[in-house]
């Protein structure tokens, strides 16, 4: 991929994950609290995977979505 298509997909995601923090959900990198702008940047790196984990609360609704490094063995 080259660095433009790289910019390209974190600005697509940063602009989706500013949507979802304007509805209240909070948002996590590795169990500390994030903006849009870090979140995007850790997630779009070409050697380290982030997976998504979606937090409902008790009533069914996202109340926040918590990115993990994962490592692959």
């Amino acid at each position: 991929m080259s660095e433009e298509e790289v910019q390209s997909v974190r600005e697509m995601i940063r602009m989706q994950l500013q949507k979802v923090q304007e509805r209240g959900v909070g948002l996590y990198v590795d169990n500390r609290p994030a903006s849009p702008d870090e979140v995007a940047c850790k997630c779009v790196q070409e050697q380290t995977v982030y997976m998504p984990d979606y937090v409902l609360n008790d009533m069914g609704i996202l109340e926040q979505v918590r990115f993990d490094r994962i490592d692959p063995q």
